[in-house]
């Protein structure tokens, strides 16, 4: 995981180091035994399969402290199995996690594009909930105020356009302060992070959970499905598509859809092409 070191610096490079006693000491307090570590995409967390003491599988996933993987194992709870892996076992800290095994575990980029999006949109159906009173979990509003502060500094040596940076600022103020729902949301949902199995056909994986518009959670698989759209003849024709078919499936505003997948571009630098076709996404 060279990547961690880099993108983390001195606390990635000390996080590496200690990962190789975190996991034996684990699995003498766990009574487990990992196996070799996946190949994952991840620079955050090492996720490996283990074998528990009466030989059932599960998973055991380390992640590098972070506020995003912070609150994983609560919201794992209050989605209790519904939709997503059930969480078996939590470090105090809730940085090492004990999950259910998805067997095949193959995931929903397995799937042709409108299939893979009703799954999807059904996911999201069994996730989405009130959260519960003093859930520890961010809000919504505040990461976006966080980008209206962040994105006039940040975004200009990125190559994007003043005129977007400016329009995702207020884009993301807007949607802020008119929020119609306050649900607890996956806050990573994409196709990679939905997963086969075996008690369900589906489950979702991975939650960086957050409370507010239930609209912003679909602006992280749009975000996935752009490249494709823009290999289309007619790339906003091809996004707007998955907005509406999304919004029809789920009752969402695609407005708000499309809003929050074009402030996410920025915010999280998908490239200003994909920022160019999400905003032209927002035309009505």
């Amino acid at each position: 995981m060279p990547e961690t070191a880099s993108t983390w610096g001195e606390e990635g490079t000390g996080w590496l180091e200690n990962l190789p006693a975190r996991v034996a000491e684990l699995e003498r307090a766990w009574s487990l035994t990992a196996g070799r570590a996946f190949d994952v995409d991840d620079p955050v967390s090492w996720v490996a399969p283990v074998q528990l003491g009466e030989g059932s599988e599960a998973i055991l996933k380390i992640s590098l402290p972070d506020r995003e993987t912070r609150h994983e194992a609560d919201a794992l709870r209050i989605f209790d199995g519904r939709g997503a892996v059930r969480l078996l076992r939590a470090s105090d800290d809730g940085y090492a996690l004990l999950l259910e095994r998805c067997v095949p575990g193959t995931n929903l980029w397995s799937l042709g594009e409108e299939q893979g999006n009703a799954v999807g949109a059904e996911i999201l159906r069994q996730l989405w909930r009130e959260p519960p009173p003093a859930a520890p979990f961010a809000e919504l509003s505040d990461v976006a105020y966080e980008w209206g502060e962040s994105l006039a500094r940040e975004a200009p040596p990125k190559g994007y356009d003043a005129a977007l940076i400016t329009r995702a600022v207020e884009m993301a103020r807007e949607l802020a302060a008119t929020q119609p729902q306050r649900m607890l949301l996956h806050g990573d949902f994409h196709p990679g992070n939905v997963l086969s199995a075996a008690r369900e056909p589906w489950l979702a994986i991975d939650p960086k959970p957050l409370v507010g518009d239930p609209a912003y959670d679909l602006a992280q698989w749009l975000g996935n499905r752009c490249e494709a759209a823009e290999q289309a003849s007619h790339p906003v024709t091809a996004i707007r598509q998955q907005i509406d078919r999304f919004s029809d499936l789920l009752g969402l505003d695609p407005a708000r859809v499309a809003g929050w997948a074009f402030v996410k571009s920025i915010g999280w630098d998908w490239g200003a092409r994909s920022a160019g076709v999400l905003h032209e996404a927002l035309a009505p």
